[in-house]
């Protein structure tokens, strides 16, 4: 079993830590050609990354990739036991995909200008906004004591958070139960053992962009 990934890619980053935190060791390899090939899409249609391969199943997009791990592998769950807890870990997951990480790519081509684009910037306030009242009051994990799958998809975004702030001035998002997550993730061994590399990634492309 291995993963087509790449370096700066945060959607790779949030299968990875995932199948870390379930003691899973996969092979990383980068899309043959590069995941825009035709090469590449004729092993994952999609074209996208990251891409799971288990034999002869290949399988697309994170959030199916986590649950398969999550369906195949027992050892380690990271989606809680009752229904509700589950539920509240999907929803952090779509917020995620659906609203937090699209807004922050959208900023991406407006480093050199230092303007982000309006729509961005607000959607960005309003899910921060949200996740200090969606993440665990008690922690010290966004979903109960323990890493969930809601875990795995953030740490690199607020990685790239970190990175634009300054460039665009935008206030910090350091709330409380934003900071004390963030503590809980910066201490954890498994999590900081790739985000420490992935933060040199995001710093190294941010500066290409200037």
């Amino acid at each position: 079993m291995f993963l087509y990934a790449t370096a700066l890619s945060s959607y790779s980053l949030k299968v990875r830590i995932a199948a870390a935190l379930k003691g899973l060791a996969i092979e990383i390899r980068d899309p043959p050609g590069g995941y825009r090939s035709a090469e590449y899409r004729a092993i994952v249609p999609a074209g996208t990354v990251p891409a799971l391969v288990d034999g002869d199943f290949v399988l697309a997009e994170s959030d199916t990739i986590l649950e398969y791990l999550e369906d195949r592998f027992v050892q380690s769950p990271l989606l809680p036991e009752n229904p509700r807890g589950r539920a509240r870990v999907r929803f952090l997951g779509r917020l995620h995909d659906l609203r937090f990480e699209p807004k922050l790519r959208a900023c991406f081509a407006s480093v050199a200008s230092r303007q982000p684009p309006q729509e961005a910037s607000v959607e960005i306030a309003s899910v921060l906004a949200l996740l200090e009242t969606e993440f665990d009051a008690d922690g010290p994990f966004a979903v109960g004591p323990a890493p969930t799958l809601a875990d795995c998809a953030f740490p690199a975004s607020f990685t790239i958070l970190d990175a634009l702030e300054p460039i665009f001035g935008w206030l910090p998002s350091r709330t409380p139960r934003i900071a004390r997550w963030r503590r809980t993730i910066a201490a954890h061994p498994v999590f900081e053992s790739l985000m420490a590399p992935y933060r040199a990634v995001v710093a190294e492309w941010i500066a290409s962009k200037r």
